[in-house]
Parts: C-alpha cells; structure tokens; sequence
C-alpha cells in the first residue's frame, strides 16, 4: 500500500504543489498528517507550543489521481482517521478570534492559554477528571484550484480549511477537479473538535494516519461547494469570509443537489428543506468560515 510521509508538505493548495504519489482510481492509500503548526515540536506530554516553534499553518501533503481532469470531480472514501498520542489546544492572547468580543472588553487579553493532552485508548486526556471520547476529523482537505494557490488558512469552492467534523471516517466527500491529477492537500487532524472552533488551535490539534480511496466522478449538477455523504446525510460545505454568503452557498447546494438526484421541483424541494434543513457551523474563527447544511437520508428515500 502506498503512504503520503509528513516529511514533504505544503502550506499553499496550488497547481503548482508536488504531488508524492499517484494513484490509481479505487487505489486504497494512506495519507500521514502533519500537527498544525508543523516542525515535529510536539514531541512529550511535557512540551507545550511557545512562538516560534512552529512553522506554517495547516500543512498538507500532496496526492495526485491518474486520470483525473479538469471538468471531472473527485470523491474521497475516507476509511479510518487514526490520531496519534499526542495533541495540543488553546489560545494566545488577543490573537483568539472571539475572546474580545465574548467577554465584552475591547482590550482583554487572557495571555498564553496553550495545552498539551495525551491521546490513548479512545479518549483525549484533558484534565485529571475529564476525558473526551475521540471523534478524528481532517480539516484541511482540497483539490489545487486552476488559478493562484490558496493559502491553507483559508477555504473556498475548492476545499481547504473547511474544519468541518463531517470529514470523518466513513464519509465520501466530492472535490472539483482543476488541474490534471486533481492534486489533493491532506492535512489539519484534529483528534476532537466542538463547533465554531473557538479557539486559536481549535480542537486537539494532532498528527495522525488517514486511509482512503479515491473515485473520479462526473462533476455534480450546478455544485459551488463540496458535497458530503454519509450513511445517515448529504451534506454541503461552504467556506467565505462573509457568512451569509456561506449560508446561501451551502442551502443552495443541497437544494440543486436534492432537485436534481432525487428528481424534485424545485419549488417543492425548498418547501421539504423548509422542514428539515439542518445547519452547522464548524469553525468561525478562520479568515474564511464555514457553515454546512444538511439533510438526513432516511427522508429522501422513495424520492
């Protein structure tokens, strides 16, 4: 089985990012992740990140698909998100997004709020009396763009820093293809994650092993945004700097979405959304944040 090492990232989704491997459509790989910041720091349960130590946000390795072309999407078969034993959490100062604003002061600033967790057997170790089950998603996953590269802060129509909990095992995620191999950014393992992402390091920050599949599929009916499924929802993600354009972008995907596989007027489709429309956000702390909405399955069937 091939495996992507986290000893060659990128910090930049881009046309121009090399791809470590090449696979085949239906070739079942496995990806490591690097910890965001990158520089192999976290090395104890004693260390604990201070600035400068380490380099760049979000680092991704590459994976290019044989076949894959512009016009094509891909979807990804996620089949396990193993995190490693180590993670980091927290914040620093006024650099958390939303401190000032929670607490009501324009000039608060709660200093270096930074903490090292042990990951073992299931559970995040996060104080003496609390331990949280795991839930590994990736939150940085996206196909290079045809134009400029985007830094891996931010996402978009392509992917990339969605931090969305819907990129967790067992789910199928559909990417537009740009560039010939599609060039897939993998990285950004948080071993658990509450919505919004408070922090600055939202979630337990880790390294990790991820294994998947990659499929070449026809690009989806009017998609603006990456679509997920999983066996019990379909979902869309949509990331930009202004949320009701997110929102706007992700109700109108599962709309043309639902119109067009399950053969539903349109009028008709947004009089059902109107009923079961669920709506997420995931992360609002990015430069891009990101709202998902969602349909659970079980009310599509017979369509």
């Amino acid at each position: 089985m091939q495996r992507v090492l986290r000893n060659q990232t990128t910090t930049v989704i881009s046309k121009d990012s090399r791809a470590q491997i090449t696979v085949l459509p239906g070739e079942v790989f496995e990806a490591e992740t690097e910890l965001s910041p990158g520089g192999g720091w976290l090395t104890s349960i004693d260390v604990v990140l201070s600035p400068g130590m380490g380099k760049g946000v979000n680092p991704t390795v590459v994976v290019a698909v044989e076949g894959a072309k512009p016009g094509d999407s891909i979807c990804v078969h996620i089949h396990s998100i193993v995190p490693d034993k180590l993670g980091y959490t927290g914040f620093s100062g006024t650099k958390h997004t939303l401190a000032n604003s929670i607490i009501g002061v324009p000039d608060y600033d709660w200093g270096q709020n930074l903490r090292t967790v042990g990951i073992e057997d299931g559970f995040v170790n996060f104080a003496p009396n609390i331990k949280l089950p795991i839930s590994p998603m990736i939150g940085t996953m996206g196909t290079a763009p045809k134009g400029d590269g985007v830094d891996n802060s931010r996402g978009g129509p392509h992917g990339g820093n969605m931090d969305s909990q819907d990129l967790r095992a067992g789910a199928k995620v559909t990417f537009p293809v740009e560039v010939p191999g599609a060039l897939l950014h993998i990285g950004d393992m948080h071993a658990i994650q509450g919505d919004g992402e408070l922090c600055w390091a939202g979630g337990i920050e880790c390294q990790g092993l991820v294994t998947m599949h990659i499929d070449i599929v026809k690009r989806p009916y009017k998609s603006e945004c990456i679509r997920v499924e999983n066996d019990e929802e379909i979902c869309a993600i949509a990331c930009h700097p202004d949320m009701d354009v997110c929102i706007a972008t992700a109700i109108r995907e599962i709309l043309n979405w639902i119109c067009h596989d399950y053969r539903l007027d349109e009028k008709e489709a947004y009089l059902l959304l109107g009923q079961l429309l669920i709506l997420r956000v995931p992360q609002l702390v990015n430069p891009t944040r990101t709202i998902t909405a969602a349909v659970k399955k079980r009310f599509l069937t017979g369509l």
